[in-house]
């Protein structure tokens, strides 16, 4: 199988925390201890400690313990707005997952920058590692012994939440994957609670992925599961990822069977496409039994394209050209202004000039003519191939891939009538292209 390969989108980091002020004030680590310590002084006290306001108040210590050292950050922050807020600094360069960071660290927190704006941050100084498991059993406590505390637990169990979401986030982003998961549960269990705002089982999908990125199997199958348990698919990638962690635990017939699942909910999934045939060839498996099941689906809903795409692709990794260039055609007759499935067509022609090509290479001919006559059949399946990787050039024209593959073939056929001059357009292009 192959190896876990997985991003978090930045984005979705801190949204709807762009509001964070921008003066810093200096952090008083001291004062956030000495807070704590009179918090649980009134909890433990048999009078104060009887009312839910002492429970509260040191559930709101403990978030303070952390949220302060991190005040004011949020991501997509412009660089020059840290640097105002927190400091100039120097800052280091540091490639984490293969990505380039200006690193700046101040006083209590190490700041990440890309691109001109923060990805993501960790705090340097803490004042307790069980700060939230400590706050939310706090909450908890008040709301049992008072319900009417609903509103203040709800805030802290929303503000927990915050937190572990983007301890989560920075720690996966730094491949500290079991920081990482118990953050994302810690955020999925406070977004529980009765008095939360609303449930995040996005978290769970989250843990259950950097739980796998870990290693820990087992942790992951379970969060994946109980993420499928409460309706959240990803688009199919939560049976990927629970098919992951099963075929790592040895559980072979049970993890196809997850795979299984999740190609009939979601047959134009690519990675679970990818598995199925991976999966079938390395177990001895019947490789074309994937395709009732997507026919299946595109039989209850014979105009979705995705469907068709799903087909298309299973058909492509089975070596089936013909087949995938049929069904890819059915979904441009859907979609016709869709970058993929124009591209997808162009691609897959040019996959079966590719075979064809490498078959006119091993074969032998009597006369120049004959082999002549067999190069113009190759020529003519690769200039198939043009018209739709034109019109996916001509809806996204950002698309590095498509300008390639049109420059490639253009060049094959550049003795045709007009290939010239698309060849000298393509190959200009290219050159220009930034990501050349």
């Amino acid at each position: 199988m192959k190896k876990l390969v997985l991003t978090l989108l930045g984005a979705a980091l801190m949204a709807g925390s762009a509001s964070a002020q921008v003066a810093v004030a200096k952090v008083d680590v001291a004062k956030l201890r000495s807070a704590i310590t009179k918090a649980e002084g009134d909890s433990a006290d048999p009078k104060k400690g009887a009312k839910a306001a002492a429970w509260v108040s040191l559930g709101d210590a403990y978030v303070d313990s952390e949220a302060k050292m991190v005040d004011g950050l949020y991501a997509g922050m412009p660089e020059n707005m840290l640097t105002i807020a927190f400091g100039e600094g120097a800052p280091a360069e540091q490639t984490v997952g293969g990505q380039a960071y200006k690193v700046y660290t101040y006083e209590n927190v190490k700041v990440y920058a890309a691109g001109g704006t923060v990805s993501f941050w960790t705090p340097t100084t803490v004042v307790d590692p069980a700060a939230l498991s400590k706050a939310y059993d706090a909450y908890d406590k008040a709301y049992t012994m008072d319900a009417k505390s609903a509103k203040k637990v709800g805030a802290g169990m929303d503000n927990i939440h915050a937190r572990g979401f983007e301890n989560g986030s920075a720690y996966y982003s730094l491949g500290e994957f079991v920081k990482s998961a118990d953050n994302f549960r810690m955020a999925y269990r406070a977004s529980a609670h009765a008095t939360a705002a609303a449930v995040d089982t996005m978290s769970l999908y989250y843990a259950g992925m950097a739980a796998a990125n870990g290693e820990d199997y087992a942790a992951a199958k379970s969060d994946l599961d109980q993420a499928l348990n409460m309706g959240y698919e990803h688009d199919g990638e939560t049976y990927y990822m629970k098919f992951l962690a099963q075929y790592n635990l040895g559980e072979k017939e049970s993890s196809l069977a997850t795979l299984q699942q999740g190609l009939a909910r979601f047959p134009g999934n690519e990675n679970i496409i990818d598995m199925m045939v991976r999966y079938y060839a390395e177990n001895d498996g019947d490789v074309t039994s994937i395709i009732p099941i997507v026919e299946a689906a595109i039989a209850q809903n014979p105009t979705n394209p995705s469907l068709y795409q799903g087909l298309a692709r299973v058909y492509d990794k089975l070596g089936q050209s013909d087949d995938a260039i049929a069904t890819i055609r059915k979904v441009v007759e859907l979609t016709p202004e869709d970058f993929l499935s124009n591209y997808l067509e162009g691609y897959f022609i040019v996959k079966k000039g590719d075979a064809e090509a490498q078959a006119l290479g091993s074969k032998s001919f009597t006369n120049a003519g004959e082999y002549q006559a067999a190069l113009a059949g190759v020529n003519n399946v690769f200039r198939e191939a043009v018209a739709p990787l034109e019109k996916a050039y001509e809806i996204n024209p950002e698309q590095l891939a498509t300008v390639e593959l049109l420059k490639n073939l253009t060049f094959r056929l550049r003795e045709e009538p007009g290939m010239g001059e698309k060849y000298e357009k393509y190959n200009t292009l290219y050159s220009s292209m930034p990501a050349n």
